[in-house]
This record gives C-alpha cells, structure tokens and sequence, in this order.
C-alpha cells in the first residue's frame, strides 16, 4: 500500500556516530535521516530516550537500512510469547539488504551514483496497535520508508516487505527525477518487483493467481488485477531487460499512462502495441516466459472461459468474460488426431446487445492458437487481426494441450479512469464481444 504523506519539510540530520555505536563497516557513507514528524509515530518521539516509543536501543542499522521497532515489543522481540508480535529484526535486516542489491543493482530503479539512495538510508518503522496493513513510501522528498506491524513479517518469505519496499523505491525514484507513474501500476508494479526477489510468488500468494486467472478479460491496468497481474511488465522486462520498468518510471512525462511511455519508449503504434499485446497474452497461457518458467509451469493451462452455443456450431463469448482493452480469453480446445488442419471463422460484434457499447468505432481483436507439445514445447499460430475473417492452423505432433486466445485490441488507445472500486456512476468498461466457429476440434472448456 503506498504511502507519501506531506509533512513540514524539516529534516533533523541525525549521524551514526552521535547516537549509537556502530562500526565503520556500517556506517558505509550514508547516513541516517529522521523527519522531524514520521506518519504513524508520537510527535515528538525523542529516539535518544529509552522511554520514547521509538529509541535508538530499539534499533538495528546496516548500509542501506535502518529498522526501529516499538518499546514494547522488546529488545529481542523473538522472545515475545504471542507469535503475532515476534519478528527478527537481524533477519528483516539481511532480507533488505539483498531486497536493495535487487531493485538497485539488477532492476535499476533508481540510478546510482545520482539518487537520494545514494546518500540516505530507508528507514523502518515496525509499530504496535491495531493496525494491520503495512505501507510503503516516503517522506520529504528525501528518504524513503516502509512501516509495518510485527504480523506482516514475522516469517519468511518476506513478500509483504519487498512489495512495501517497492513502493519505497517508487517515491525515491519520483524525488531523484520528479517523474514517475501514478495509478494502478503502482501496485501491478510492486508486485512485479517482489517478483524478482521471490520467483516463488505464485505459489505462496497463490490466491492472486487464482483471482487473476478469472479475471484475465479484464483491460490491463483495470483495478480487479493491481494486486493480481505483474504479468505484463514480468512480459516486458524479457522483451526489453530487467531494468526496463525503471526506465519507464524515470521517463513517465505527466498527462501519459503507462500504456502511453510504452509505446513513446519504444517507438512502437497502436497496432504494434496490441501485437505484443496478444504475444504476451497467449504465453501467459503456459507461462511462457523464461525466468520463470521452470517455477510456474506447474500453472501452466489452467486458463477458462464461458462461451455460449449458438446455431449451425457458432459460438458467442459470455458478457460475464468478454474482453475489455488488451483483456484476453483463452479458450481450451480438444486434440484432434495427428496433422489435423483446424479452420476458425472469427466475427467481431462490437455494438452486440448484451455487451457494454464503449467507443464501438474504436473495436479491434487479435486471436490465434497455442499448442504446448509433450515435451513442453510452445508452437504459436501467427498473429490474426482481422475483425471478420477465417484462417487456419495445422495442429503439431505431439499436441497436448491446444489452445485459441482472443484479446481486445482497440484500434486507438484511451486511458483508464483511476477507479478503485465498483460504484453506480462509474464510467462503463469497455466490451469486444465476439462469435467463432471451429472445425477440426471441438471447445474442451464448453461451460
């Protein structure tokens, strides 16, 4: 959860060596920089007083880092009795520092050598109280914080303190350029870099994976998937290198949407950007993608969607998971036998009754079939773009699994309303419905 509250500009510089003993080792050349008024924490705290709520003997430092935590949880708070008020701050400590080797030397999300990270340390407020929610950001366009209470990282993997410290990088990297993206992507984004320190993600926040596959029609950027997909930028990063998103938050110019400094960045149009668009979309139907295929491949065709009969073997996508802009279906298929050709007529419906009616003139799809064969190889049709059109696809040997993906690709962009939750006078989503007919197979997924 991001957090940039805009207190006093008053900084008190406040150095290693006046405080507390710590070896030169630590101190490195940074130094520790407290706000005189720290969101969450008593005014006035006197961190020189044991008694303060937040003191200088309930701290730890290192290079990059330093981590305050309540009184009352202790001077060892491992040793608390009750297991939701335990966390090891050494631990905590260590999972920074390499969480910042990460987002600093691989990501590059703020450029060293001309960043505020090069001076300061981030600082880590660990609080009591009934709070349970931890947030990331910063303060006085100078340090960057993460505050927390003890349940949210009292284990490993520390995912909560790499997402919140990924909002931490955010607002350093806005402080160090005055640039940056705001919205959805923000939190698409800080799971994307929690990502990159735990390539297990998808496992052990599996219920984010669950929720996204039913929801994979919605347009990117829509509220439903900001917790749920860093799957785009993950698409991105293989296509462009990992310190591509820094890049994109250092070089996002006001008025654009992340949609909009792609395609600047990369000098690509409109009908190159729904292209990668539907690339991305059918690798994400076996995952394929190479740092983390060997992890994720275990949710690989796991895909569905509701489509519904109509006459003479014609299908019509459901209004419950037609796509929206750069949302995509994908849509199971049976094996037919060895050499089979498959033939799709495809229809465009934008305007259908029973669907949205958003800039209809605008509509445009893109579609084509996968075929992982026994040896986990991918086989990709090439990329069909016309709205009415019928094309085919020989099947490979060794099919097992078989696939049709369809995604809405409007012919102009448009951006997103930042809303982040359903209400009755919001701007109506978009909707591309569409009708198939197939011969050669048969859907596998029919609901």
């Amino acid at each position: 959860m991001f957090q940039n509250k805009g207190f006093t500009k008053i900084l008190i510089v406040i150095t290693c060596l006046a405080f507390f003993v710590v070896s030169a080792q630590e101190i490195k050349n940074k130094e520790l920089y407290i706000p005189k008024k720290v969101w969450m924490l008593p005014e006035n705290n006197d961190y020189k007083d044991p008694k303060s709520d937040y003191n200088f003997d309930h701290m730890i430092t290192s290079a990059n880092f330093a981590i305050f935590w309540h009184k009352d949880y202790g001077k060892d708070p491992m040793l608390n009795t009750e297991v939701t008020e335990r966390f090891d701050p050494n631990k905590m400590l260590s999972e920074c520092e390499r969480i910042y080797n990460v987002y600093v030397n691989q990501l590059k999300l703020v450029q060293s050598g001309n960043s505020l990270t090069d001076k300061y340390k981030i600082l880590i407020f660990v609080f009591k109280g009934e709070e349970k929610a931890a947030f990331g950001g910063g303060d006085e366009d100078k340090v960057g914080i993460f505050w927390t209470p003890a349940v949210r990282v009292n284990k490993e993997p520390y995912g909560v303190l790499a997402h919140e410290l990924g909002h931490s990088f955010q607002y350093l990297s806005h402080a160090d350029t005055g640039k940056g993206p705001d919205g959805t992507i923000m939190e698409m984004s800080a799971q994307y870099m929690l990502w990159q320190v735990y390539s297990g993600w998808m496992t052990f926040e599996n219920y984010h994976l669950v929720d996204y596959l039913k929801g994979t029609y919605y347009g990117f950027l829509h509220p439903y998937n900001m917790y749920h997909s860093p799957y785009v930028i993950e698409y991105w990063s293989e296509k462009h290198g990992k310190d591509f998103f820094g890049k994109l938050m250092r070089n996002s110019n006001e008025g654009e949407d992340p949609v909009m400094t792609y395609k600047r960045l990369n000098s690509i149009n409109q009908e190159q950007f729904n292209d990668e668009m539907f690339d991305a979309s059918r690798r994400f139907i076996t995952w394929d993608l190479p740092r983390i295929d060997s992890v994720a491949k275990r949710y690989a065709n796991k895909h569905f969607t509701k489509v519904n009969k109509l006459k003479d073997k014609w299908y019509i996508v459901d209004s419950i998971n037609c796509p929206q802009n750069y949302g995509y279906n994908g849509i199971q298929l049976n094996i037919p036998k060895l050499g089979t050709k498959l033939e799709l007529n495809f229809k465009g419906i934008a305007g259908e009754n029973g669907f949205s009616k958003v800039k209809i003139e605008k509509a445009g799809w893109r579609y084509g079939f996968v075929a992982q064969q026994k040896n986990g190889k991918r086989i990709y049709s090439q990329i069909f773009k016309k709205n009415n059109g019928k094309v085919s696809f020989k099947v490979p040997k060794d099919t097992e699994h078989l696939w049709l993906v369809v995604l809405g690709a409007p012919t102009e962009h448009w951006s997103r309303p930042n809303r982040w939750g359903d209400n009755p006078d919001k701007t109506p989503d978009e909707q591309w419905p569409y009708e198939f007919q197939l011969s050669g197979t048969t859907l596998a997924d029919l609901k």
